[in-house]
């Protein structure tokens, strides 16, 4: 009810506030409204001037504000990407060693296993891909199930990239190894054809030396 009144009690100042003015322009006294209609109509021009320069600002804003957070992502991946490649590109043998390198790799695993290979056959190369040469080679030992699964976690731990990409089982079937196979096993190693990373980036050899530093002074650390 007291809100009714209330707007009962505004639209009548409203319309006595029309009929007011209707009566001085009748009169001929229009001229007592021109400066407060040349005020109005300046706060108008300028409020629509200055909000359509406000809205420009934040606009012009708005865009630089994507274009930095564009370049902050566009740093981030490249970022991430330059330290991927630093970490893995260590890990891939250089080419001029593929005659070489894969079976010193098998040696040296087997030798810290304990267990005897047995080349079967020469090492295989793929020069198909335009970026890498695949190189493998068979090589076949006996072991138990047990340290056959120890011996492929190894490799697969292995720092370096040497994989087995099959193998084969064979069952012995001589009663004085008993719980013993004949495996067979298929080695791969990639050798890329040629390494990018310190033609591309300036501070590569800081880098590495820090890398390289890292384990030193974990081993330091562990020595103490």
């Amino acid at each position: 009810m007291a809100a009714n009144l209330k707007n009962n009690k505004q639209m009548e100042a409203l319309k006595k506030g029309f009929q007011d003015i209707q009566t001085v322009m009748q009169e001929g006294n229009y001229k007592l409204f021109v400066k407060q209609f040349v005020a109005v109509l300046v706060v108008f021009l300028g409020f629509k001037y200055c909000s359509g320069q406000f809205a420009d600002k934040i606009n012009n804003y708005n865009g630089q504000m994507d274009a930095i957070h564009m370049q902050q992502s566009s740093e981030r991946e490249y970022m991430t990407n330059k330290d991927l490649l630093f970490e893995l590109e260590p890990r891939f043998p250089d080419i001029s060693d593929k005659n070489g390198w894969l079976t010193s790799q098998i040696l040296g695993v087997f030798k810290e296993a304990e267990l005897t290979p047995q080349m079967d056959g020469s090492q295989t190369e793929d020069a198909s891909n335009p970026t890498y040469e695949a190189v493998s080679l068979q090589v076949s030992s006996e072991m138990d199930f047990t340290r056959f699964a120890r011996f492929l976690a190894d490799i697969e731990n292995n720092d370096e990239y040497l994989k087995v990409s099959d193998f084969s089982i064979t069952k012995d079937t001589d009663p004085e190894h008993l719980g013993n196979n004949k495996i067979s096993m298929k080695f791969n190693t990639i050798f890329p054809k040629e390494k990018i990373a310190k033609k591309l980036f300036k501070d590569y050899d800081k880098i590495m030396a820090q890398k390289r530093a890292k384990p030193e002074a974990k081993k330091q650390a562990g020595g103490k």
